[in-house]
């Protein structure tokens, strides 16, 4: 049985789903008051376990609201994420993560 090659449309969709992008998000993560390392440790932490994010250039807190067993975080942040190009699908991704309470915006850089 010969194996047929990815048509192009599925090749084109499997680039750009590999394909990398820089983006600026302001969101809300949750960290745990008894992770690991200060603040900005826990936030870098939090996002970068969100499966889209690539990577996290950098996350300045804007915002703090203790909880009961976490610290409400607003982050405005540089990130690298993998996915889908547009806005709307890279909120919806960061927002599907773990710990990621609220994306109130994203823009492609």
């Amino acid at each position: 049985m010969a194996i047929s090659p990815a048509s192009p449309d599925a090749q084109r969709e499997e680039h750009e789903c590999e394909r990398k992008r820089a983006v600026r998000a302001s969101l809300t993560v949750l960290v745990t008051r008894n992770a690991d390392g200060d603040l900005a440790e826990g936030v870098r932490a939090r996002l970068a376990a969100v499966d889209c994010v690539v990577g996290v250039d950098r996350a300045d807190v804007s915002g703090l609201r203790p909880a009961l067993n976490d610290l409400r975080v607003q982050v405005d942040a540089a990130l690298r994420v993998s996915g889908p190009p547009d806005e709307a699908s890279v909120a919806a991704a960061l927002e599907s993560g773990f710990g990621v309470k609220e994306v109130r915006e994203v823009d492609a850089e």
